[in-house]
């Protein structure tokens, strides 16, 4: 990461020496969201708590040729969810993040020029509770993300538009230690994920590169397109073999994932505008890493590789003024995650033949309403459902339905 982050240093000073010395024009943008209300998971009731977040990202334009993008965001979660961190599903209790990121946006050939070239670095702290008495900081799943790429797009018909690009992030989990995985990790003296014990063993290295693009096909309807490959690198989990032992290799991941979204704009009236969309998205992990459940003596191959299929339509009304209006959004989203080289278990924890596989339906609701320019009221409702032929669920989450509806406001300048 030292070189990554010194490298993308050196091309903003090279940049900020470049850019012509004149005043700089700011944009100021500020958005401050604050949401309560009341929860359920798996049918049990959850007590009245929130969500929040806030955004500053100023733009500071040099001239036609330079920008900066600064950006700082925090965010709150104090709606029971499910997390995959480490393969399977995890429940924790509440979530905040911290966010700090610099974009540079440079165009070679002024305000009609073609290209845009956006080097970027961005740092992340993540929080996670698994219980409400558990302190803030000394999560197990707390982790840091530090980030650095470079974009390049290609403006080939205003708005429209190809990017592709490179990235390079880290991450480091501090309290995944040895002592502490081990009690997570076992269970009467016998390890469940003897891959998963150990120090930093969750800590990556990945190098990622994209590519996307955006076009009409016709007068009323518009095409997306997303390729992205991961390459992960785990240099503190050596992979293990049929007996349980760790070996000298070290756990190495692929992520490929590719996406396709349709979106039909439409006016219906005077005071009625409508988005709908489309997106559907297929991914696979393949990793060398497999896993040994001492208490069982099971060994399986590949453990954590899997495919991934999403599909989900989505429909946004705007309703009244064109500056301000009063926005409704439907949605629904659709998931079917296959573990191919993973066994399922029934609820006593008996091993079977047919690998894992999970389905996920979530459809939400959501209303906002412009009171004054910059103060809006807002509600929301989402609802979950998790299904899968795992029903040992003694350490993970895998059949669940989750419900919240919140109520806010939302301040924008």
């Amino acid at each position: 990461m030292k070189t990554s982050s010194r490298v993308v240093f050196w091309l903003f000073a090279m940049a900020m020496g470049a850019a012509p010395s004149r005043a700089v024009e700011v944009s100021p943008l500020f958005n401050f969201q604050v949401m309560g209300g009341q929860y359920f998971f798996k049918d049990e009731r959850g007590g009245l708590t929130g969500n929040a977040q806030a955004l500053l990202a100023p733009a500071l334009r040099f001239d036609e040729r330079w920008a900066l993008l600064p950006s700082l965001s925090s965010s709150y979660q104090g709606t029971k969810q499910v997390v995959d961190l480490v393969g399977s599903g995890s429940v924790f209790q509440e979530q905040m993040d911290h966010r700090t990121g610099l974009k540079l946006v440079m165009t070679p050939g002024g305000p009609d020029g073609r290209w845009r070239l956006k080097p970027s670095v961005s740092a992340k702290w993540e929080l996670l509770k698994e219980t409400k008495d558990e302190e803030w900081t000394e999560g197990l799943f707390d982790y840091y993300k530090l980030s650095g790429g470079v974009e390049a797009e290609y403006l080939y018909g205003d708005p429209y538009s190809l990017r592709f690009g490179f990235d390079y992030f880290q991450t480091w989990f501090p309290n995944y230690s040895s002592l502490e995985s081990q009690a997570a990790m076992t269970v009467n003296g016998l390890s469940r994920s003897a891959e998963l014990v150990g120090d930093f063993v969750l800590d990556t290295r990945n190098y990622s590169i994209f590519a996307s693009m955006d076009g009409p096909i016709s007068d009323r309807v518009i095409l997306e397109g997303s390729a992205a490959c991961v390459y992960q690198d785990f240099y503190n989990q050596p992979v293990i073999d049929d007996a349980g032992q760790l070996t000298a290799k070290l756990r190495e991941d692929i992520y490929t994932s590719v996406g396709l979204g349709v979106r039909l704009p439409a006016r219906l009236d005077r005071r009625l505008r409508l988005l709908g969309s489309l997106d559907v998205g297929l991914a696979y992990n393949s990793s060398d890493q497999n896993s040994f459940d001492a208490q069982r003596v099971k060994f399986m191959g590949f453990y954590y590789n899997y495919s991934e299929v999403k599909a989900g339509p989505a429909l946004r009304f705007y309703i009244g003024d064109e500056e301000k209006p009063v926005l409704l959004s439907v949605s629904g989203l659709w998931t079917m995650r296959h573990y191919p080289h993973r066994s399922q278990q029934d609820d006593k924890g008996t091993y079977g033949t047919d690998p894992v596989e999970t389905h996920s339906y979530t459809a939400s609701t959501s209303l906002s309403y412009p009171m004054t320019e910059q103060f809006s009221l807002l509600f929301n409702f989402q609802y979950g459902e998790s299904l899968s032929n795992q029903k040992y669920e003694e350490y993970y989450s895998y059949n669940y339905t989750v419900k919240n509806y919140l109520f806010g406001f939302k301040y924008e300048y």
